[in-house]
């Protein structure tokens, strides 16, 4: 996945929120078998899924699906049921160890399907958060981690505040966790879904700590999420501008440069170029 910035939850058993993906300006999709899908209507939704995957629609060819939890006794069958479909991707909730997301790993290893199915781990307990290490090293599959903010907050014992103080040093051990093996980060959902400017405060602190993108319960939170994680027209001045100071710079001989006052290195210049990679990619899916 190249683009992360909004990744909308879907009920898998509400078709008309289903149909509705094809019109959305997210990023990705999750496909949810799990906290929206009553226990007796598991059954069905897995259906619906592979119905979905079976579409050929491109959303849906990407899409991510949330699987139930490992202790669920849910997971197996989910697996067993869309793993045929060739997923792109399996969200696993409640991630609490590596040996969590191995035992999915060696239900997908079964699947001839499911070759290239990646997987994405939520991180929603305390004893999650203590196994960050372990649980991000665990599978190649692997492509990104997911915070779980309310759960967590539940487990930790604390209260959410505006600032989300309870929860700051468990999301930059997950950000620590998720660049040293080289995944993705989400932020986790923002409830208050007609709270605009919440939300927009709420990015602008997810982006600031690092975050790649965030995970979204409402299309209304999708056009604000996509602004705050994507660079805006003076950041992408400012990282040209940057670029060329410094190649201008080491045409003259010198290591360093200088942009009003700012000292630039060569990591600020990959930095700046990463952010144009970013650009481009948003304008490429803007084109299409």
């Amino acid at each position: 996945m190249s683009l992360s910035r909004s990744l909308l939850f879907v009920p898998a058993t509400n078709a008309r929120a289903v149909e509705k993906c094809t019109t959305l300006d997210c990023d990705g999709i999750i496909l949810d078998l799990e906290d929206s899908v009553a226990a007796d209507a598991k059954e069905a939704a897995r259906q619906k899924v592979a119905d979905i995957l079976q579409s050929g629609h491109a959303v849906f060819r990407n899409s991510l699906i949330r699987v139930n939890s490992v202790d669920s006794g849910e997971i197996l069958n989910d697996i067993k049921v869309i793993g045929k479909y060739f997923p792109a991707a399996i969200v696993i909730p409640k991630v609490q160890s590596a040996q969590d997301v191995m035992q999915v790993e060696r239900a997908l290893e079964n699947m001839a399907e499911a070759k290239n199915t990646k997987l994405w781990v939520m991180i929603e307990t305390a004893r999650g958060v203590m196994n960050l290490a372990d649980i991000c090293g665990s599978s190649p599959r692997l492509e990104g981690i997911i915070l779980g903010p309310n759960d967590l907050l539940k487990d930790l014992g604390g209260r959410m505040t505006p600032r989300q103080d309870a929860l700051i040093t468990s999301y930059g051990l997950a950000i620590i966790a998720a660049r040293a093996y080289g995944l993705k980060c989400i932020d986790g959902v923002y409830k208050y879904f007609k709270d605009s400017e919440g939300l927009t405060r709420n990015c602008q602190q997810g982006r600031d700590l690092g975050f790649d993108g965030k995970s979204l319960i409402h299309p209304a939170q999708i056009a604000i999420t996509n602004v705050q994680y994507g660079p805006n027209a003076d950041d992408i001045t400012h990282a040209k501008a940057l670029i060329a100071a410094f190649e201008a710079a080491q045409a003259r001989g010198e290591g360093l440069a200088v942009l009003d006052g700012e000292m630039i290195e060569n990591l600020h210049v990959e930095q700046a170029r990463a952010m144009l990679r970013v650009a481009s990619q948003i304008s490429d899916k803007d084109d299409t």
